[in-house]
């Protein structure tokens, strides 16, 4: 009796890891150990380092590389109060020792990137009871899935994000509309825009830099920052690589960026041509010349914002080549401004063609060219 009584004891023991193993190893081949390109974060020396290099952490990350893997799944086995994070996304918590897929088929689809960082955090971490590791994707192992909860917080924080751009700028609009009627009408006419004989019968009572003016400089800054938001929320792939910082956070503060760019840009702008005009002895065409540039430049940034509602209408289908396009668009519109400001200038003042081209290479080309080679590279 006592024998068997042994026996049966062995075989419970024996069957206890076995039980563990079945629940970590659950879906599938392991296809790569992630613990081996686990990163930590160095304050020393300011960037990510291998983690065995500084083990005592609260957060791990490593990168999910979409190109390697198809048809695979992270598996994450995590303890009680994690939190998962995909970019600057919170996408998951546990409440307990959980075991977790995420499809990498589904974060790609939702980043539209080739990679990815995922990283883990908790309060008490401990390396030895998570595992994290890309398996294969076998039928069944959706029902713990939780791509569902992904998609959802990611689609419903672009779409908040999105309304809340658009009723901000169109109540600008309207506010400017309703307080600067004919001063509105006067900067917004297309059809007085593309005339040879430019005429700013309000417009032109006021300095660049006076009030009304200086209001739609902040006003154009708003709606050019505010378009690359709304772009940006919907195309997560755009490797927009703008210098002095411009493109790093998420894309509400690159618009924001981008806002107070353009507004300095403006100001620097009439401070070239107020300079160039006088080394060229032309001071009666700086007027003229600057409000033709910024009456095209809000018909622009208009036009860009419209086309951004109705891109984010779509949830930015209708653009499947993202910043090349917009890249494109934008050398066709400025080249093209810069013919029309030649003739609107030669139309009106008696200048020698000469005399005028070195005057808009100064003022216009070179600018234009230092712009696309350092904003659009």
């Amino acid at each position: 009796m006592c024998k068997k009584l042994i026996i049966l004891v062995l075989l419970v023991v024996h069957q206890l890891p076995s039980a563990t193993a079945n629940e970590e190893t659950l879906s599938g081949v392991e296809l790569r150990n992630l613990r081996w390109d686990w990163e930590v974060y160095d304050e020393e020396v300011n960037q990510y380092v291998p983690f065995f290099k500084q083990p005592n952490t609260k957060a791990i990350r490593f990168k999910l590389d979409f190109n390697k893997y198809k048809n695979s799944e992270v598996k994450l086995l995590l303890t009680d109060n994690c939190f998962v994070w995909i970019e600057d996304e919170l996408v998951y918590r546990t409440m307990g020792r959980e075991l977790v897929f995420f499809s990498l088929d589904s974060i790609q689809a939702i980043y539209k990137k080739n990679e990815v960082n995922m990283t883990i955090f908790s309060p008490q971490f401990n390396e030895k009871k998570i595992s994290t590791a890309i398996v294969n994707e076998e039928e069944g192992t959706y029902s713990i899935s939780k791509d569902w909860l992904l998609k959802k917080r990611i689609d419903q924080s672009q779409i908040d994000s999105f309304i809340i751009i658009s009723i901000v700028t169109l109540s600008l609009i309207a506010l400017f509309r309703s307080f600067n009627y004919r001063l509105f009408q006067e900067y917004f006419s297309l059809s007085r825009s593309l005339q040879l004989r430019q005429n700013f019968d309000l417009i032109i009572a006021h300095s660049p830099i006076a009030w009304p003016n200086i209001g739609f400089v902040i006003f154009y800054a708003i709606l050019v920052g505010n378009s690359f938001m709304n772009i940006g929320l919907f195309q997560s792939d755009v490797h927009i690589d703008f210098p002095f910082g411009l493109s790093k956070g998420n894309r509400i503060t690159m618009g924001l960026k981008i806002s107070g760019c353009c507004f300095a840009l403006m100001l620097l702008k009439w401070l070239l041509i107020l300079i160039t005009s006088e080394l060229f002895k032309i001071q009666k065409a700086r007027h003229l010349h600057f409000f033709t540039y910024f009456r095209h430049s809000l018909i622009i940034a208009i036009t860009m914002f419209i086309l951004s509602v109705i891109y984010g209408i779509f949830e930015g289908s209708l653009i499947t080549k993202g910043w090349s396009v917009i890249q494109a668009m934008v050398v066709a519109v400025w080249s093209g401004r810069l013919i029309l400001i030649f003739f609107v200038l030669n139309k009106i003042y008696t200048f020698r063609k000469l005399h005028l081209f070195s005057y808009l290479c100064s003022t216009e080309l070179i600018p234009l060219l230092l712009f696309f080679k350092i904003f659009l590279k």
